[in-house]
């Protein structure tokens, strides 16, 4: 198999694999592959072949108090996405986030 061959092996499974809905672990698992591998091919064909970058957290500061029909803020980590709603648990949303983004 070529390079081409082989790159385009790969996209193929990173569409299925993010098509899943499943977490890269239970992907892998499912499909014999190993983790690394799967994170490695990742990073290779993304656009730009980005470096892996540390998780940056900001500070978000509400410039009115939303009423309790506003819309959520949505937040979207791999596939996954939370709606935001006033009065939300930040203790709560902290571990879940640092969850997904574990099983990248």
């Amino acid at each position: 198999m070529n390079e081409n061959e082989r790159n385009e092996q790969w996209r193929e499974r990173i569409r299925a694999y993010r098509d899943s809905g499943q977490t890269m672990r239970a992907w892998c698992s499912a499909q014999e592959i190993p983790f690394n591998q799967l994170k490695y091919w990742l990073r290779k064909l993304s656009p730009g072949k980005r470096k892996a970058s540390a998780t940056t957290w900001v500070t978000v500061t509400p410039t009115s108090h939303p009423s309790p029909e506003a819309s959520p803020l949505v937040v979207r980590i791999g596939n996954a996405s939370i709606d935001i709603r006033p009065g939300f648990d930040a203790s709560l949303l902290t571990q879940v986030v640092r969850v997904l983004e574990a099983g990248r």
